[in-house]
């Protein structure tokens, strides 16, 4: 096979596996499947969620980062939607931009019983023992409609997976990408 139809053809599938990631990411928040959420991940992340939570970016373990997805979420229904998929892949990195509408949905009264969040996601992407994981994620909404108070952000366990994940230690070592 000629070296160039090669490269492209790796090319392409290497794009694919870092989609596929990208879908499994957001599929497996709208289940609850916490350990295919984790899968997405190298052991440490670095993430960028200053915008949704007020604290900047931080380098954070995995499972902490998967258990604060889990808490977050679960008591509300969610579903995401991915599209406008942009990947570049350099070697054994690459980086993603895609486009989401995050719904999550929560009987309340108090207030409306949705929260829309809509925007993209920045990552950076290694390719380990020849799968790709996610090294850095960037969620980036430019607006959201709907009540956001559907999050209780006193509960205690929430609080205390918050107080691990957002810790200056991790403030400090996530302030460089």
């Amino acid at each position: 096979m000629d070296t160039a139809l090669e490269q492209g053809l790796r090319r392409l599938l290497d794009e694919e596996a870092v989609k596929k990631v990208m879908l499994r990411f957001g599929r497996s928040l709208d289940m609850g499947d916490w350990p295919a959420y984790r899968s997405c991940f190298t052991d440490k992340l670095l993430v960028d969620f200053e915008r949704m939570t007020g604290h900047p970016p931080v380098l954070v373990d995995a499972d902490d980062w998967t258990r604060f997805a889990e808490l977050i979420l679960s008591p509300v229904r969610r579903h995401h939607v991915y599209s406008n998929f942009h990947i570049d892949v350099d070697g054994g990195c690459a980086s993603g931009v895609w486009y989401m509408t995050a719904r999550h949905w929560k009987a309340t009264d108090l207030g409306t019983s949705t929260y829309n969040q809509y925007g993209w996601y920045n990552s950076d992407f290694i390719c380990q023992n020849g799968e790709w994981k996610m090294s850095y994620i960037k969620h980036d909404f430019q607006w959201t409609d709907g009540n956001n108070a559907l999050f209780d952000m006193r509960e205690p366990q929430l609080v205390a997976c918050m107080g691990k994940v957002f810790n200056p230690e991790n403030i400090q070592a996530g302030a460089g990408r």
